[in-house]
């Protein structure tokens, strides 16, 4: 009877043993599953949401800025009813007008539009977003000044917005606006990307600059 007994409690231990390495076993697979188990992100047309409200929230994007130095000089005479200039009436000045202009996109009115993991943005066109005056650097160089006709405040007023337009017209004429967008962009689709993963892909559709008028 010791022997029976012997024998049964050794298969009793054998099925304790059988069933303590089971559940081990199937212990070590459920965590190695849930541990790797990567759901699909629902949350992932949220996420390109919530990176387009924190984009928008900046109002503007300045891409891309550019210094420009304009060195010219001004004279003025006295006419004639507009007829012929007073002779010994002339005055002139040289001046250097210095100065920054930004140019980028306006996000206030840009828009968002998905479909899985493509998203669209549609932007207005790429504009001056600022002209600033370094006046530090900018002023008179040299001034021929006349006592039958001074220089007066209002020329110099008159150069500088004459330079503020043609330093705007040269940046635009020689492809700021079109680096503006291109580097916008570039900007835009780093942020999604850093914030979706490399597996989005991100398009840009530029408003027509005529319809905006």
């Amino acid at each position: 009877m010791a022997l029976k007994f012997t024998k049964q409690r050794m298969r009793l231990v054998r099925v304790g043993i059988a069933c303590l390495a089971i559940g081990m076993m199937s212990g070590i697979i459920g965590t190695l599953f849930f541990s790797n188990y990567n759901p699909p992100d629902s949350t992932s047309r949220e996420s390109a949401s919530v990176v387009f409200s924190r984009i928008v929230s900046q109002n503007e994007l300045v891409s891309v800025s550019l210094d420009y130095n304009i060195v010219d000089k001004v004279t003025d005479a006295n006419s004639f009813f507009n007829l012929f200039d007073i002779p010994f009436t002339e005055n002139s000045f040289w001046y250097r007008y210095t100065g920054t202009i930004k140019a980028g996109v306006n996000l206030e009115t840009a828009e968002i539009a998905e479909s899985g993991d493509k998203v669209t943005i549609t932007l207005d066109p790429a504009h001056i977003i600022s002209n600033t005056p370094n006046m530090d650097e900018s002023g008179a160089l040299e001034e021929n000044n006349n006592i039958l006709n001074p220089i007066h405040v209002e020329d110099v007023d008159a150069f500088q917005r004459q330079c503020v337009e043609q330093s705007q017209a040269q940046a635009i004429e020689g492809g700021l606006l079109a680096e503006a967008q291109t580097e916008a962009e570039a900007r835009l689709s780093s942020l999604f990307y850093a914030a979706m993963g490399d597996e989005v892909t991100v398009e840009f559709v530029w408003r027509d600059a005529e319809a905006q008028e």
